[in-house]
């Protein structure tokens, strides 16, 4: 007929319809086709293997802060390098309320260039209303994914262990670049475990004479510490008798107020090793030090925001211009370390290549077991 109405709607649902169905058993036919239905139907159903689970008891058994000081001193390396994509660390803040909190939790991750691997960690903190539970206040896992696929390999419940070996490491790393031979004395402010860890860091450096102070458990500290390193430790009554007697100083306290005071410190020098300051509500060292100090920081773009050196910025006393060096810029040779008798103040957030650093330690010598 010559009309012009449109076909009804019914019509054009069963066109449709019909044409489609011919699409598709065109498709079926073509092998290319066919081959790139089975490969998606594959990634669908089997994809890849699942990653490994380490459970803590196994991660803190067969991990030691030894295991982790030369992958940590190379990732500062590579780091100084522009040899590590590290982002900025992400933070989600747990409000208190009747079904959650308080808490913080901190994503940090890296990976170092030509490393089979790459890590992602995520660590809990401050969860207080636990300690009613009978629960530690933080936990925390590290994913470890092969760099090559993009496929996580295992999952260390690690609760902050392989967090507290890398920050160790990291002491190693400033103690051997940043002290000369005759600091003998070796003080630690806050004595709980990232303590221990600088504690053993050092002493894989070089013999010390230790000295300790902290609120609370420094005798325990320093028996437990003189026993398994043969180091022997006295008790300082307060900071300022520790850094009358230290050449070296690790402050390793919560953060949430100075540790210590110019006035105090040792007139032939110190190094300040400082590992509590992680958070922009975290200060250990007042500004008026930083500023008279030879300041390394581990990444100047987290220090200026996170560490100590985010207190000297907001008082005015320091810029970023003031930055003697980064730590991988020491280790490369690049910068100075210690020269005569000066404060030199070594900032420790703790990096995302540190973490890749020891994720790949962690890997490849539990992945044998």
């Amino acid at each position: 007929s010559g009309s012009s109405r449109s076909p009804p709607l019914h019509r054009l649902q069963a066109m449709f319809a019909c044409l489609a169905r011919q699409a598709i058993r065109k498709a079926g036919a073509s092998p290319l086709n066919s081959a790139g239905y089975q490969a998606s139907r594959a990634f669908a159903t089997s994809g890849f293997p699942p990653p490994r689970l380490f459970d803590y008891e196994t991660v803190t058994s067969n991990l030691t802060v030894g295991d982790a000081i030369e992958s940590v001193e190379e990732a500062f390396k590579a780091l100084a390098k522009g040899k590590v994509d590290v982002p900025m660390p992400m933070h989600i803040g747990i409000e208190e309320s009747s079904v959650a909190g308080p808490g913080d939790c901190h994503i940090k991750g890296g990976y170092i260039s030509a490393t089979p691997t790459f890590t992602v960690k995520l660590a809990c903190v401050s969860f207080y209303k636990n300690v009613e539970k009978n629960l530690p206040p933080g936990s925390g896992i590290f994913i470890v994914v092969n760099a090559i696929t993009g496929a996580p390999l295992g999952v260390f419940q690690e609760n902050r262990f392989m967090t507290d070996l890398r920050t160790g490491a990291a002491g190693a790393v400033a103690m051997k670049y940043c002290t000369n031979p005759d600091q003998e004395v070796v003080g630690f402010i806050g004595c709980g475990a990232i303590a221990k860890n600088m504690a053993r860091a050092a002493a894989a450096v070089r013999s010390y004479k230790g000295v300790a102070f902290a609120l609370e458990g420094a005798e325990d500290f320093a028996k437990e510490m003189s026993e398994e390193l043969g180091v022997p430790f006295e008790i300082a009554s307060t900071a300022k008798e520790l850094c009358g007697k230290s050449d070296v100083i690790y402050t390793q306290t919560p953060g949430g107020a100075m540790v210590l005071e110019k006035d105090w410190l040792n007139p032939k020098g110190v190094t300040i090793i400082a590992s509590g300051s992680d958070q922009p509500t975290k200060c250990e060292i007042p500004p008026d030090v930083l500023a008279a100090s030879k300041y390394i920081s581990d990444l100047t773009k987290q220090t200026s925001k996170v560490g100590e050196l985010r207190s000297a910025l907001l008082a005015g006393v320091m810029t970023e211009d003031d930055v003697h060096a980064e730590l991988g810029e020491v280790v490369n040779g690049d910068k100075s370390g210690r020269e005569g008798n000066e404060i030199i103040v070594v900032d420790l957030t703790g990096t995302g290549a540190q973490d890749a650093a020891i994720g790949q330690v962690a890997w490849d010598k539990l992945s044998q077991l």
